[in-house]
Parts: C-alpha cells; sequence; structure tokens
C-alpha cells in the first residue's frame, strides 16, 4: 500500500477523491494517471468487470484534465458511459468497476488521506484489494479436487469403511 499522508488544507492541487476509502489520488500535469486491473496501474481495481488497463486521467499543454477511457469495458462519467475522452470538470464523477472518483481542485475535505505519488511508473499506488477481498463464491476452491467434488471422494471412505466393517464380521 502506499504511502499516505493527512491531506494540506491548502487549495490549489488537482486530486481524484475516493470517498469511501477516504482517499485523494493526487493528479501530476506531467504524468497520468492510469486505473485499472493490472498492477503496473496507479490505481489497482481487483473487480471482474474491469479491463486491465481501463482508464487514463491525463493533463493538456492548458493544465486541464481529460479521462481517456482505454480498456473493452465502459467507463461511466456522470452516470454516462463514455468511449472518447472527456474534459474533467469541479465535482464531475466517474465510475471504474465499483469505485466512483470524483474531480477536484478544491481543498480536501478534513481528514482525508492523500496517496503519495509513485516515483517510478509500472508500481501501482494503492488498490482495492487492500480493502475488500476479491469476489468469491460459497465454497470455492474446496469444492473440487483434481475434477472430483470433495463431497463425492468423503462418500466413497465412508462407503470403503463401512463395507471393511462388514467384511469383518461376515
Amino acid at each position: 500500500m502506499a504511502n499516505e499522508h493527512t491531506a494540506d488544507p491548502v487549495g490549489g492541487s488537482t486530486y481524484l477523491i475516493h470517498s469511501y476509502e477516504h482517499r485523494a489520488y493526487p493528479l501530476s500535469p506531467s504524468r497520468p494517471l492510469t486505473i485499472g486491473r493490472d498492477a503496473a496501474c496507479d490505481i489497482m481495481v481487483n473487480e471482474v468487470f474491469v479491463s486491465r488497463h481501463h482508464a487514463e486521467v491525463r493533463a493538456d499543454e492548458n493544465g486541464r484534465f481529460t479521462v481517456y477511457p482505454t480498456g473493452s469495458t465502459p467507463t461511466i462519467l456522470n452516470d454516462l458511459p463514455i468511449d472518447a475522452p472527456n474534459p474533467l470538470h469541479e465535482g464531475d464523477t466517474f465510475t471504474v468497476g465499483t469505485m466512483k472518483f470524483v474531480f477536484t481542485q478544491k481543498r480536501l475535505p478534513v481528514a482525508m488521506a492523500v496517496a503519495e505519488p509513485v516515483a517510478e511508473p509500472g508500481f501501482r499506488a494503492s488498490g482495492v484489494d487492500d480493502r475488500r477481498p476479491t469476489l468469491t463464491f460459497p465454497l470455492q476452491g474446496t469444492t473440487k479436487q483434481n475434477g472430483k467434488s470433495t463431497v463425492w471422494i468423503v462418500m466413497a471412505i465412508v462407503l470403503v469403511v463401512v463395507m471393511l466393517v462388514i467384511y469383518q464380521f461376515i
């Protein structure tokens, strides 16, 4: 998990806020912020419906930020799916999987943690794995062993034991 510090009350910086995590991700005009399922993304979202390289937020030469959908699954901006780059304005929200981000250039809310920017590209800054388990199903990983059901294996063992006990008395 990335190093974090409490938000500096001074305004003027640009952030993506993820309120569920109480974390703000700083945006840099010199480097895009990548979001996706791949571990090389700045924000890793380990969810089934998120592409490996799902979206990027980049600054143009005027310092305005734009969200670029780069994945095969939809990125939702202000409750509408997008398939082309869209400029971000104060208060815009966009969703990647179940993570909803708010774009802001204003002061951060009190007690908001700021994710440290990553110095070297290819190392993820944060991930959903840090706070939620991967989607699982009941008894996943315990019901199958080499293609056979565990229940059938246990029943077969019990049947063999019962047959051996019966054979002892015959």
